[in-house]
């Protein structure tokens, strides 16, 4: 346990309270407002999930504090109280009686480890809008909102629209009632075992995994749409055996990186032991360098990425998926060359 003495010159990790009406960003912006006229780097924590609530027929997506008032910043206990002592800010200790420190404080291993279950919780969404989502014709879901609310059935899309969808409900097992469900959100209690897309929806979800890396690279909070679409491919792919080694890695690095933006470490931990073992099956050249860009950005180690490009430079980009490819490792390259 750290002294007192010991936190004046060693950052660590303290608990505040933070008094505030839209909690996150005021502090946020205290925090910013602080470093900036005292040049400092104090760290701020404020962890948060997503509550769906219905607001007179229409659903609405609201985020909330997971830890209530309390707010974790990591800096020198000088610098700590000089941001408490600015009475505009709204910040104040949070005492520990039963420590000789006299203030609350987290050593930075707990703290990464409560920053990753946190993460979990940001990224568990109670339920999906239809359209943010990919499902497929067999997935039993439940309606959540609506004039079907808590009805349960089978997914099946409706031909010729993209706009509407049939859920078929089963009962007492002697009849079958379709029901035309817009526009609504659903819960996913079971995907389907006739599921036959994974190569398209694999290719599917690259794009998507693009754009959740930049965020990620930002550490900046992902949209519930976006935070939708990893989470139901992740688990929708966790429970797919595919019989094609190649495509089987390709798939194991995308869900170790999907899983780690959401924050399902144990899952991310699993599907990177899964593509470690089978890696060596990839032999197409823009496969590999599709991994290795995931890779060295969810591992934050860009230096791998240059003799990668080069070597995709060389054979020439043949398609929009090759661009795509190309594209982010321009974007990824030039901040490096910033740095």
């Amino acid at each position: 346990m750290s002294s007192e003495r010991d936190l004046l010159s060693r950052p660590a990790w303290f608990v505040l309270n933070h008094i505030g009406g839209a909690y996150n960003n005021s502090a946020r912006q205290a925090v910013d407002r602080y470093n900036s006229a005292y040049g400092k780097r104090i760290e701020l924590f404020a962890p948060t999930y997503v509550i769906r609530e219905d607001r007179n027929g229409e659903i609405k997506f609201r985020t909330a504090s997971l830890t209530f008032h309390y707010v974790f910043v990591r800096g020198t206990l000088t610098d700590v109280k000089q941001l408490c002592a600015l009475s505009s800010n709204n910040f104040s200790f949070v005492l520990d009686l039963s420590s000789k420190n006299r203030y609350a404080v987290i050593d930075d291993m707990r703290m990464i480890q409560f920053m990753n279950l946190a993460k979990v919780y940001k990224n568990c969404l109670p339920c999906f809008p239809v359209e943010d989502i990919d499902l497929e014709d067999g997935d039993r879901v439940e309606v959540m909102n609506g004039m079907f609310q808590g009805i349960t059935g089978r997914y099946m899309a409706k031909p010729k629209s993209n706009t509407g969808n049939i859920v078929l409900c089963v009962c007492d097992k002697l009849m079958t009632i379709a029901y035309d469900v817009k526009a609504i959100d659903v819960r996913v209690l079971e995907f389907s075992d006739r599921f036959t897309r994974a190569n398209d929806q694999i290719d599917a979800i690259v794009p998507h995994v693009f754009k959740a890396l930049r965020y990620y690279h930002r550490s900046e909070v992902l949209s519930t749409s976006l935070v939708a679409k990893l989470s139901v491919f992740s688990a929708r792919m966790d429970v797919v055996h595919l019989n094609n080694r190649k495509l089987d890695a390709k798939l194991q690095a995308i869900l170790y990186c999907a899983n780690t933006i959401i924050g399902n470490i144990g899952s991310a931990a699993m599907h990177r032991a899964r593509y470690e073992k089978i890696k060596d099956s990839i032999t197409n050249v823009w496969t590999g360098g599709l991994i290795t860009l995931m890779l060295s950005v969810i591992e934050n180690d860009l230096s791998l990425m240059n003799h990668e490009y080069e070597k995709l430079l060389s054979r020439g980009a043949t398609s929009r998926t090759h661009n795509m490819i190309m594209g982010e490792y321009g974007y990824y390259l030039s901040l490096t060359d910033k740095v």
